[in-house]
Formats: C-alpha cells, structure tokens, sequence
C-alpha cells in the first residue's frame, strides 16, 4: 500500500475540475467587485468541493468493488495496492476534511457539502443501478458545484445559468448513456428508462431535456446578464451541436439510435467543455471588469 494507491483512488483529477466549478460559478455570476473575504469562500469553496468528491469516488469503489473485479481489476481496491478497510478510512477522513473546510464558511456551505455527501452515498450504494433516479443525482452532484459558487458570491440571480447548464446535459448524457447501455443493463438488472420503457421514449425524453437546454441557455445574454463575446459563441456553438446529433437520434430502427448514441455522448461531452469555457471566459472577464473599473 503506497501513498500513491490513495491519491488514485480520490481521482485526483476529477476532484480538482470538480473543485475548479466552484470558482467558475462564483466569477460567472459576480455581479459586484470580488472582495477579500469572497476570495477566501471560493478558495475554501474549491477545497471543500474537491475533500467531498474525492469521497464519492472512494465510496463508490467500495461499494463496486466486486464488479470492479472484473470490469477494472487495476483500481486502488481490486488490485489490493488499498484494503477495504483504507479505502474505508480514507473515504471518512476526505468527507470529514470537505466539512471542516466548509465550516469556515459558512452554514449555507454547510447545507450544500452535506447534500453532496448525502447524494453521493445515496448513489454508489442505492440508486446507482435505479435508472433515473440515479441519473437524477449525478445531474444534481454536477449542478451542486456552480450553486456552491454562486452562493459564496451572494450573486443568487446568475447562479441558476451555470447550474441549470450542469444539470440539463448531465441529465440528458445520462440518458443516452443509458439507451448506449441497454445490453448490458439487462444483466446487471439496471432499471433504466431505456430498459423498462424502451429505447425511443428514453431517446424521448433525453431530448425534450436537451431541447429544454436549448431553449434555456441564451437567456443570459437575453436578459443581459452575461455580454462577452466567448460566453455567446460557446451558445451558438452548444446550440448547434445539439440540434447537430438529431438526425442521429430520430427516424431510426432502435438498433441504429443505440450505435449512434456514442457520437451522440462524445458531442455531449464537447458540449460540457465548451459550456464550462463559456462560463469560465464570463468569469474573468467579470473579474477584470470590477477589478479594473
């Protein structure tokens, strides 16, 4: 067992992009010079975010550790590089950091560290193979991040933008990651959308959720919130590849939408990035508006 096997397991990575969504919601929804003490909430914000979901990672080995087994037998726990028992204690002291942390902010941070604790403990060891409640909570675990920030900043009206953007296509590539994995669900009694109702209404209601997207993402410029020029072309840009993959999707047998459905998650996930640069781009350009004027 090395010091090594213990920062694989956290998903270092991971944990720190999931940090850096704090910062990105709070500098996207600054409305207001960005003062010393908001500073230090967004720092603490980043840290108590990334303690928390370096747990969730943890816990979710151990509660998969027997597929893990099978499916990737080099992880930290099925390798044996950490015992059950570390993985164990290790996922106790990370949740237990991502708290102190947010103590030293506030009892809203609290709240929101709590709900994530909650939600992701709740998903490796309930809902994971539920089907839509599951997709429900990664959708919730993605969006927690950008409210996190947006409430360190006390900018509660432009919090909602990043947050929605977060939950609606999470949820959306939840489901057509759902309809990708529809063989293999029916052996590990996954009661998806796709499995218990069919591939076309989970197609169905992936996309009245990513047109929803569609509709929801401009209004920030609309209502004049966010007026850069990088936040509306990544809008133009995830507008058009959404509306890009529904010919992948419609007047297809069902065999054909689950083949397209991995182009389908990939332009998904170019989406995410590109929204999370648009958001990213809105906060500097925030942070040197009201640093410098």
């Amino acid at each position: 067992m090395s010091v090594q096997s213990y920062f694989i397991l956290g998903r270092p990575l991971n944990s720190i992009l999931a940090g850096s969504a704090v910062a990105i919601g709070a500098l996207a929804a600054l409305s207001a010079p960005l003062t010393t003490t908001q500073l230090w909430y967004i720092i603490l914000g980043c840290i108590t975010t990334g303690f928390i979901s370096a747990y969730g990672y943890a816990i979710n080995d151990i509660f998969d550790i027997e597929i893990d087994k099978i499916n990737v037998p080099h992880r930290p726990i099925p390798s044996g590089s950490v015992s059950l028992n570390g993985a164990k204690w290790f996922s106790v002291i990370t949740l237990s950091l991502g708290l102190a942390f947010a103590v030293l902010i506030d009892f809203i941070a609290i709240l929101l560290a709590l709900s994530g604790i909650i939600l992701l403990y709740l998903y490796a060891a309930h809902f994971k193979r539920s089907g839509f409640p599951g997709n429900l909570i990664v959708a919730l675990l993605a969006a927690i991040p950008f409210v996190f920030g947006g409430f360190v900043t006390q900018s509660y009206t432009t919090l909602i933008y990043p947050a929605s953007f977060a939950f609606l296509i999470n949820l959306g590539r939840e489901l057509i990651k759902d309809i990708e994995d529809v063989d293999g669900d029916k052996l590990e009694n996954v009661q998806s959308i796709a499995l218990r109702y069919g591939v076309k209404p989970a197609r169905n209601l992936a996309y009245i959720i990513l047109f929803a997207l569609v509709i929801i993402i401009p209004f920030p410029i609309l209502l004049r919130y966010y007026t850069s020029v990088p936040f509306f072309i990544a809008v133009i840009l995830i507008m058009g590849s959404i509306l890009y993959t529904v010919p992948l999707s419609f007047n297809h047998s069902e065999d054909l939408i689950i083949h397209n459905t991995t182009s389908i998650k990939k332009i998904l996930k170019i989406c995410m990035t590109i929204g999370v640069i648009g958001f990213m781009s809105e906060g500097i350009i925030n942070l040197i508006k009201f640093t410098f004027n």
